[in-house]
Formats: structure tokens, sequence, C-alpha cells
């Protein structure tokens, strides 16, 4: 009963309380010098359809002690996509070993195209059970790895593009506060060929 009470809590925190939103504009044009907040290890990947890949999501310079975490993984969602990624699964990485943090996550589909792929939005909710045992501030180089597989695409003679990107990031320490975890570089671009 004590832990639902407290995911409870967690969820109206991070949820529902507008004053820790923060904008879910792109970064201007300017090019970013230093990388932080909660960001792809890459920004580009180059694929083989119809496989299997694994991507890992860090967060740079925490600059706060982090008891709980959200963001949304948008995924064929550009307007230059194409709809050829299918979201698997997403899982703590290893700086997250603590069975303590505990990890959910909430997949909304759009239509589904003839190859299995649609337009994904996965609600990512991240939190530790025991008081005030948050991140430290620093940098985690493996929070999380994400899973997607790719369509089989036959007849594709060059790269074609798609995307994941991470928006509407937001923390809080354990009495509340926000957290910036806004990202220098939310998206990762992943480019497919045909085997």
């Amino acid at each position: 009963m004590l832990r639902i009470n407290f995911i409870a809590i967690v969820y109206t925190l991070l949820f529902h309380f507008s004053s820790m939103a923060q904008s879910t504009d792109s970064l201007n044009s300017t090019e970013v010098a230093t990388n932080y907040g909660l960001i792809f290890e890459n920004e580009f990947g180059y694929r083989l359809e119809d496989s299997s890949y694994t991507d890992a999501i860090q967060l740079l310079n925490l600059r706060d002690k982090a008891q709980a975490m959200q963001f949304r993984l948008l995924i064929n969602n550009s307007p230059d996509d194409n709809i050829v990624l299918i979201f698997e699964t997403i899982k703590k990485g290893s700086d997250l070993s603590d069975p303590s943090w505990l990890l959910d996550y909430n997949v909304i589909k759009g239509s589904i195209a003839q190859n299995g792929a649609s337009q994904e939005e996965i609600y990512v909710v991240l939190y530790n059970l025991n008081q005030n045992g948050g991140l430290l501030p620093g940098d985690y180089y493996n929070l999380f790895t994400v899973n997607c597989r790719l369509t089989n695409m036959p007849g594709l003679r060059k790269y074609i593009k798609s995307s994941m990107k991470i928006s509407h990031a937001e923390a809080s320490t354990f009495q509340g506060n926000a957290i910036d975890i806004k990202s220098s570089r939310d998206e990762i671009k992943i480019f497919i060929k045909e085997r």
C-alpha cells in the first residue's frame, strides 16, 4: 500500500504540476558546444532493415539530486521520417542497477502501416522508492537502453531516414523541486538501408 501511495504521489508531482513543465521546442539552430541533459548516446545511426538495435540514453550534467524523472520518446514522428521503426522495450541501464529504481512506461501507437510500424509516443517514468535516494549530481552514460526493430523494406535502393526524439523531459528532487534536464541534443536520426 505504501508503494502505491508513493507511486501516486510521484505521478502527481511529475505529470500534473505545470510549474515543472519545460518548453518542448527544439533548441535554436546555433551550435551547442557541450552536451547536457537527457540525450541519446549518438546523434546518428546507420542500420540495416529487418533487424533489432539498442540505443543508450544518457543524462549529462545533472545539477541536483534527482528522485524521479519523466519524459516521452517520439518514434517516427519528425515530418521527414519514414514509418519504419517499431518500439520494443526501454530498460534501466547499468547506472540504475539499484533495485529501488522503478521504471514504468506506456506506449501510444498511431495508425499502423502495412509494414507493422506506426508513429509511437512512449510515456516513461522513473522513480526511486527510497526516501531521498535519488541520482547524485553528475554524468550518467548508461541510464536507459531503448530497443527498436526495423521493418523489412524490399526494393530499398538508398538510405531512408527515421528518428527517435526525447521530449517533455522533467525531473524532481525528493522534496518535489524541479530539476532542469532539458536536452542539448534530443534526437537520434536513423538511416536505414536494405540488407
